[in-house]
């Protein structure tokens, strides 16, 4: 079971079975399922499970009441996720922005980077576009994101080198 704030993360690989069904309570749930496609030279790789609770993920206290939870990979500030995955280089965090709060990442220059709105309004980027709740913003060739609020937001960041391949459904 994973509780609140925890993660799982899967390789799927050459297969593996994903048959888990969430448990609401008070008749509520919340939660992101994300997939990221495997380079073609590792689509036949052995199948990885890892789940972490949510007291073993880092979170990154930055100057302005900024918090960054790191899912996977690290951050520009030297904070390392449990989760390393070499097969795609993958960065996740989970931002809570506070009012006024200002987000910066120092990210690779080819990576395409999604922003997803998970709570209030948040400005992305130098032009400074909003983006709300449910909302997702994709952002490709820089190397920095900057995100920023004037009321208390929340938000992922997701980033990665972009593959250039075909993807078949179903497929390996």
């Amino acid at each position: 079971v994973i509780e609140a704030g925890g993660i799982q993360w899967m390789t799927a690989g050459r297969g593996i079975i994903h048959s888990e069904m969430p448990e609401q309570e008070d008749g509520l749930l919340s939660g992101f399922q994300l997939w990221i496609n495997l380079p073609a030279r590792h689509k036949m790789t052995p199948a990885a499970y890892q789940e972490y609770p949510a007291d073993q993920l880092p979170i990154e206290n930055r100057g302005d009441g900024t918090t960054v939870k790191v899912i996977c990979g690290y951050t520009s500030q030297g904070t390392k996720a449990p989760v390393q995955q070499p097969l795609t280089d993958a960065r996740f965090m989970d931002v809570t922005l506070p009012a006024g709060g200002v987000f910066r990442e120092t990210l690779g220059t080819d990576d395409t980077v999604i922003v997803y709105g998970v709570e209030g309004l948040i400005d992305v980027g130098a032009e400074g576009k909003p983006l709300a709740s449910g909302q997702l913003g994709v952002l490709e060739h820089g190397n920095e994101v900057s995100v920023t609020s004037s009321a208390p937001a929340r938000f992922l960041l997701i980033a990665g080198k972009p593959l250039n391949e075909p993807i078949a459904r179903g497929g390996p």
